[in-house]
């Protein structure tokens, strides 16, 4: 293994401005891989088990990674334990925040306004913990994301003791940790506590256009924090 960081991006979304082929031709021009996520659950396109089974199909004709990005927990009975197995990864983020009776927050959403900063931390943590110790997932993506209204106490949010607590569920079940592009999180510090407990990294775009594959703070954080190939999630046979 040498040193050089694998160049994947683990997070596309097909699109309009995104097909197949489109994704195909933009990695090999990038020189690079993509890793291909859908929504599954009954408001998205994989449903059931034959959607599923479909878009594997599908995509297996291409030299792309093939995973699924669960917006919700609890998704996975939904579908057959064998051909979730047939993946190659499963992605999640905590973006999609239960509040009960069917009801959600979605804090990647721009207009969201979340005035008591202490009361959300609580809820996301409980949420971040349930994903970390229950989910069948192997990248945990965009962590320490915060709504767009507080983004900038991203410093006196993530006490250390919260940092730890996602790195050592992450650790616990070899779950990878996203570097995500388009949100610029985590930051350095919390790179470097993981390296050092010996979690490993995915880059991530989260594109749905020409942007996937454009890693500029992702190598920016490999250049800070010293990472190598030795600390990125590698799926067998890559």
């Amino acid at each position: 293994m040498t040193t050089s960081t694998p160049m994947i991006d683990y997070h596309v979304h097909l699109s309009d401005d995104l097909t197949l082929e489109d994704a195909v031709a933009l990695a090999a021009e990038r020189k690079m891989k993509f890793g291909i996520v859908e929504h599954p659950g009954p408001d998205f396109k994989i449903k059931t088990d034959d959607d599923l089974q479909d878009y594997m199909t599908t995509l297996r004709r291409f030299p792309v990674f093939v995973g699924v990005q669960p917006m919700h927990i609890h998704w996975a009975p939904l579908f057959s334990p064998d051909l979730i197995a047939q993946l190659d990864y499963v992605l999640m983020d905590a973006d999609t925040i239960p509040l009960g009776e069917g009801q959600w927050l979605s804090i990647w959403r721009h207009d969201n306004f979340i005035e008591d900063m202490g009361a959300f931390m609580e809820r996301y943590m409980q949420h971040i913990v349930h994903i970390l110790t229950y989910e069948p997932i192997h990248i945990f993506a965009r962590p320490t994301y915060l709504p767009i209204n507080f983004a900038r106490h991203y410093d006196e949010l993530w006490t250390p003791e919260r940092m730890h607590t996602i790195i050592d569920l992450a650790r616990a079940r070899n779950i990878a940790l996203e570097i995500a592009e388009n949100v610029r999180v985590p930051s350095m510090e919390f790179i470097k506590l993981a390296k050092a407990a010996g979690i490993k990294f995915t880059f991530g775009t989260n594109a749905r256009n020409h942007n996937a594959g454009n890693l500029h703070y992702c190598l920016e954080m490999v250049e800070a924090c010293g990472l190598t190939a030795d600390d990125m999630f590698i799926l067998p046979g890559e």
